[in-house]
């Protein structure tokens, strides 16, 4: 039987932040039942169309003022691929592309007769904007997803045939909205526990670690509420990632001038490596108020660190509550802090939780339960 053609698109670079994660995986995931050709930032095997960068996002990198848009640079690059993308398609029989870089790209694939892929990497659109923009409102910003983004996302829903979503829960907010369950597939990303270096626990700090972007929506500042009633001694908390706004680094600036236990490195966790950063912490806080997955949970969960995650983060699915981390509602700096208070005075549980947080990733993340969902629903979109 001759394998379908499949063109996958994502503005990315593989293996590079949360997005080249995902366009690896599906790359490997891809290719054994597909004949896979790839758009996206950079040279990949099998067959790539190298998508040349966006001149105004460029243009912008380079002026301070803009530089801080990250929002706008991301738009004008999302834009620009997509155009890219619609210009050069082949004709194949499946076109997948990546949520709000590929209106134009689904548009043209459907007038071609192709079968389309949706991949949606956080909550609906709905779900998540809500929670962007409350918290924004806070820091007295903006949202990141403007009215001609939000459309642009809904197009994409209605024109796609298939929509891969990363967790149950992220699915959940589909079905919520109405959306039809026929076309949702739920597909994980898989890890490779030979990656990860299991945490060592050291007993003379307790070390609170939070890593992904400091940005409101990220419910970075519920953590630091949480650390600021706790006070707990002997202990630091340390935020891996860079800050997305002026407002988010003067409150970090005003934190740490009053308490020196907090830490922040703006470091990329590949680059410093996983032993450094997850190795050595005790317990993974990731307080977002609207994640699809979150690769930082299950990376910490695939060293034997345990983890408070909120209860609108995909990787929630795998936390088993008080057995391999915490589960607490979205914005309870409260719960936060009572779930931390237990563990720094229970430090000898820390290593038990962690061997059944890297357990969950071995049984759950496997290749296998990531392939064949996905795969099984894009040839069913054929009959």
């Amino acid at each position: 039987m001759n394998k379908k053609a499949l063109v996958l698109a994502a503005n990315a670079v593989a293996r590079q932040g949360g997005q080249g994660l995902n366009l690896q995986h599906m790359v490997e995931a891809l290719r054994e039942d597909f004949e896979l050709s790839v758009f996206c930032r950079d040279s990949l095997e099998p067959r790539t169309h190298r998508v040349p960068p966006s001149r105004l996002a460029t243009m912008m990198g380079r002026v301070p003022l803009l530089r801080r848009r990250r929002d706008w640079m991301v738009l004008a690059s999302d834009l620009h691929f997509d155009r890219y993308v619609a210009a050069n398609l082949p004709a194949v029989d499946v076109f997948q592309g990546v949520v709000g870089q590929c209106a134009e790209s689904l548009q043209a694939a459907r007038r071609r007769g192709m079968r389309t892929v949706l991949d949606v990497v956080n909550t609906h659109v709905d779900d998540f904007r809500a929670h962007v923009d409350r918290e924004s409102r806070k820091f007295g910003l903006k949202g990141n997803i403007g009215p001609g983004m939000y459309q642009r996302i809904l197009t994409e829903y209605r024109t796609a045939d298939v929509v891969r979503v990363m967790s149950e829960r992220a699915r959940r907010t589909f079905l919520a909205r109405g959306f039809p369950e026929e076309k949702l597939v739920v597909a994980s990303p898989p890890m490779d526990l030979g990656e990860f270096p299991q945490a060592t626990f050291p007993q003379a700090s307790f070390r609170v670690s939070f890593v992904g972007l400091i940005e409101p929506w990220k419910g970075f500042h519920y953590l630091l509420e949480a650390w600021d009633a706790l006070k707990p001694k002997d202990a630091e908390l340390v935020l891996w990632g860079g800050s997305g706004s002026r407002a988010a680094t003067h409150m970090l600036q005003d934190f740490q001038a009053r308490d020196t236990s907090l830490i922040v490195k703006p470091e990329e966790v590949r680059r410093v490596g996983y032993a450094e950063v997850y190795g050595k912490m005790s317990v993974l806080v990731h307080p977002s108020l609207a994640d699809g997955f979150s690769y930082a949970v299950v990376e910490a969960m695939a060293c034997g660190v345990p983890v408070i995650v909120t209860d609108n983060t995909g990787a929630a699915d795998l936390v088993e509550d008080g057995v391999n981390g915490y589960v607490v509602p979205t914005a309870d700096a409260r719960a936060i802090a009572e779930r931390l208070e237990y563990l720094h005075r229970h430090p000898e549980v820390l290593p038990r939780m962690g061997e059944q947080a890297r357990e969950a990733v071995r049984r759950h993340l496997t290749p296998e339960n990531f392939r064949r969902p996905l795969v099984s629903r894009i040839q069913q979109a054929f009959t």
